[in-house]
């Protein structure tokens, strides 16, 4: 309740100065994204039975809803002050997404168009800006098959050098960053994982988009670093854009595994398969995990909107005979989504997914549908 009464207060005093000061380059934003939701996660192998179905109101199928605050201030010779404030929302209930007030972006920094830009705070990994290649959302989403796709990270300075002729490059570092992999369960997903590294290059003109990211975080209590690299790219044909991208992840998937499944049903396949392990993450560490990741996506204009379709792979090395063996197998996620402008600023959208062995876990299908309503302001 004082969370929600801060938040509310924060908006009506920044309302005030955009008011009283509407010269500043202070702007309120956001999305609001909803509509019908199904969802539906089996397995049934060797005795283990699960299913679990969920449909009704369902937020952020699209993207996800949100509010923000982002600043420019000009401080002359082209030198900018900058920030982002950014809280996640679920529209179904008007609650915040997390107890921490601006969860999704909190940063400040420099920006030059001659010398490029240093921000600090909480912020996303290179990785994020810098693939650019989603064709499809929600499951279907390519940080769904590479583990560094888009990640948040506490207390990290990045630096990226100004556009060189559509090139750009950026390094980012945190001391101690506590990752915060999905919005499940935000208290259960906060993870200390020591230092992070974040490295990326990009090249951009209208038509053609590549990029390579590398990302490194210091693993918890175990010996040897997380990380993930990737290269990614997409070219815009006009009949149809396509994107490609390819990487692998060693160690841990950074962003998380199994967000779509269930913690309980993983300690049911590591008792199967005679692994006592503390859960996944833990079982990942320890067991030289690593894994490649393939990405297909496909948009085309038609009858005014635009379809997007995607496949995503991640083919680890968990059915090694050391490792889960039979009980594990490589991930496949097929998507596609029909997204129809209203207006700039409101699009219907209708959207599905199927998946194979989820987090690896060989026979746990899962398929996501729905249609709804995203708004941005």
């Amino acid at each position: 309740m004082k969370k929600q009464a801060f938040v509310l207060a924060l908006i009506g005093g920044f309302g005030m100065v955009l008011s009283a000061q509407a010269e500043t380059s202070v702007t309120l934003y956001g999305v609001v994204d909803t509509g019908y939701g199904y969802s539906k996660h089996e397995i049934h192998k060797d005795g283990i039975d699960y299913t679990a179905k969920s449909s009704g109101l369902h937020d952020s199928y699209l993207s996800g809803s949100r509010f923000g605050f982002q600043g420019v201030e000009d401080l002359g010779d082209g030198l900018r002050a900058v920030f982002i404030l950014e809280s996640g929302i679920n529209p179904g209930n008007g609650t915040t997404v997390t107890d921490r007030v601006f969860h999704r972006e909190s940063h400040v920094g420099l920006a030059s168009d001659r010398w490029g830009s240093i921000t600090m705070g909480r912020q996303y990994n290179l990785a994020d800006p810098y693939f650019g290649v989603n064709a499809t959302a929600s499951m279907g989403d390519i940080d769904k098959t590479f583990g560094a796709a888009s990640v948040r990270v506490d207390n990290m300075f990045i630096y990226q050098t100004p556009n060189m002729s559509g090139f750009q490059a950026g390094v980012g570092y945190a001391a101690e960053g506590a990752v915060v992999r999905t919005n499940v369960d935000p208290d259960a997903n906060n993870q200390d994982r020591n230092s992070y590294l974040s490295l990326g290059v990009q090249y951009r003109d209208e038509a053609l988009h590549a990029a390579a990211t590398y990302d490194r975080v210091g693993n918890g209590e175990y010996a040897n670093a997380a990380t993930s690299w990737a290269l990614v790219g997409s070219y815009d044909f006009g009949v149809a854009k396509l994107a490609l991208g390819y990487g692998q992840d060693r160690y841990a998937k950074i962003n998380g595994v199994g967000a779509y499944s269930n913690e309980a049903l993983f300690g049911e396949v590591f008792t199967e398969a005679g692994s006592p392990v503390k859960g996944y993450e833990d079982y990942l560490a320890t067991h030289d995990f690593k894994a490649s990741n393939y990405y297909v996506g496909l948009s085309v204009p038609l009858a005014g909107g635009t379809v997007g379709m995607a496949w995503g792979r991640t083919a680890s090395n968990l059915d090694d005979a050391d490792k889960l063996g039979d009980y594990a197998g490589d991930q496949n996620i097929y998507s596609a989504r029909y997204v129809y402008p209203l207006s700039k600023r409101t699009s219907l959208y209708v959207y599905g997914a199927y998946g194979t062995n989820i987090a690896y876990i060989e026979g746990l299908k899962a398929q996501e549908a729905g249609l709804g309503i995203n708004h941005s302001f």
